[in-house]
């Protein structure tokens, strides 16, 4: 009976069989991610840029005091385009900006203290970091977000004459950046220290509500109590995760969607103080602990005193985008000639069958019928072929649902398992001999398949890409 079932769900995988175009969707599976989390999951990796007083008092601790002089602020060659194209050449969606750091500096025209550009000789002082990048990234069509510092040396040394508490202080350079710069992507509040500025969270989180509706926030666990539909969590440490990610968080009783954001080093110490950037092998590994595992990073690249990224990281960063794109190219299961298969297909339509989980579109997904957790995808390759890995992508507009699979390789007639995991999620990626695959090795072969052994509700699979291996 099994044979029956697969032979007739892959005709119709193959041909396109008659079937009920008005079979149902599934319902979603809460929780599921808001349009704000949606895009954070899909832009895979944005670009991290610490600038600003610690650029020009260079050391490898990151941490300012607040009494550095804004006359050392002068980058005489800034081009927050040049930023952009480097983060383009690299294949970053978007940059997260930091327009103030724990010492206190404002990399933009406040009108909350003097400790700012207004006081520097950049530009005469009329200069503003976070206009120009802003500016930059949209006619780039980049994403564009701000780092806000919740700690302030600057302040905790010399208060403010118009802010007699820190919080209104805050809460007044959180208005300016939220209203006077145009839509933002992201916010990204560190969470060090927090406990100490008092600061009013629930109106914090009215402001953006407010005033950005479309921005995804990572909120260091200060905020996801008061906007829960829109947050990113703080893994507990800086640079990759571990595998199996799990979105689905129980926040205040309520299951919320509240994936990390894990925040990685590309060069210097988040600032820029002439080390060169890490090796291409190095940021592979962060982005296959990262964006491998289904989350996306924020990879940190710092501009010199010049206000540019060193041509030398610029360069890297362009190798690193050829092995990306190398990467997703050698998709064996867009060849000539490959079939796939499937035990179920939801209500037997053509609107949910195999073949759209490998049509390459983001909005098309394989399903099964409800109350059918379990599944088997089956690629025939036409003929044995060498394989260096696989990337599986589950459709998550509607929620995350598989909760144990394995991959499987035939040679010579039979089925070896080689690969299993838990969570799939918006992405995983396996790669032979890396990452959490690093004793693991794929045979040549002819079938390949992914076993869902267990899901949390019948699973939607949206990409199953078989990688060649080099020599294929």
């Amino acid at each position: 009976m099994w044979i029956k079932r697969l032979f007739f769900a892959g005709v119709f995988g193959l041909f396109g069989a008659v079937a009920d175009e008005a079979v149902p969707a599934p319902a979603p599976f809460p929780p599921v991610p808001n349009p704000a989390q949606l895009a954070w999951h899909r832009a895979e990796y944005r670009m991290f840029v610490h600038f600003g007083m610690k650029t020009f008092y260079p050391s490898k601790i990151h941490m300012g005091t607040g009494l550095e002089d804004p006359r050392r602020f002068n980058p005489r060659h800034f081009d927050a385009d040049q930023w952009v194209a480097a983060a383009k050449g690299g294949g970053f969606e978007g940059l997260v900006l930091v327009a103030k750091h724990h010492d206190g500096f404002c990399n933009w025209q406040t009108d909350t203290t003097d400790h700012c550009v207004k006081s520097s000789p950049w530009k005469n002082g009329r200069g503003d970091v976070v206009r120009e990048v802003a500016e930059a990234c949209r006619r780039a069509g980049l994403s564009f977000g701000v780092y806000v510092s919740i700690i302030d040396k600057h302040y905790e040394a010399v208060g403010s004459p118009n802010h007699p508490t820190y919080n209104d202080y805050y809460l007044a350079q959180i208005r300016e950046l939220s209203t006077r710069y145009g839509p933002l992507d992201e916010y990204w509040f560190d969470g060090y220290q927090s406990e100490k500025t008092k600061i009013d969270y629930a109106r914090l989180a009215e402001i953006i509500r407010r005033n950005q509706p479309n921005a995804v926030v990572y909120d260091s666990g200060t905020l996801v109590k008061y906007l829960p539909d829109r947050c990113l969590a703080w893994p507990g440490h800086h640079g990759g995760l571990k595998p199996d990610q799990n979105y689905r968080q129980e926040i205040e009783g309520v299951l919320r969607w509240y994936p990390c954001e894990p925040s990685t080093i590309l060069q210097g110490n988040w600032f820029h103080h002439g080390t060169p950037m890490i090796p291409l092998r190095a940021i592979q590994d962060q982005y296959l602990t990262t964006v491998g595992y289904g989350v996306t990073p924020l990879m940190n690249v710092p501009p010199n005193q010049d206000g540019l990224i060193d041509a030398a990281s610029g360069e890297r960063l362009r190798q690193f985008k050829a092995w990306v794109d190398h990467l997703r190219a050698r998709d064996l299961a867009r060849g000539e000639g490959v079939r796939i298969t499937a035990q179920n297909v939801r209500g037997n339509s053509p609107r949910f069958a195999p073949r759209l989980a490998i049509d390459g579109d983001d909005a098309t997904y394989y399903a099964t019928d409800d109350g059918v957790t379990n599944a088997v995808l089956e690629i025939n390759l036409g003929r044995p072929r060498a394989i260096s890995g696989f990337i599986l992508k589950e459709y998550i507009p509607l929620g995350q649902r598989v909760h144990g699979y394995r991959l499987e390789c035939r040679r010579d007639g039979r089925w070896t398992g080689v690969f299993s995991g838990l969570a799939i999620g918006y992405q995983r990626i396996i790669l032979a001999g890396r990452a959490s695959a690093k004793d693991v090795t794929f045979p040549v072969t002819d079938r390949v398949r992914l076993v869902i052994q267990n899901a949390l509700a019948c699973p939607l699979i949206n990409s199953f890409r078989v990688l060649g291996g080099e020599e294929d």
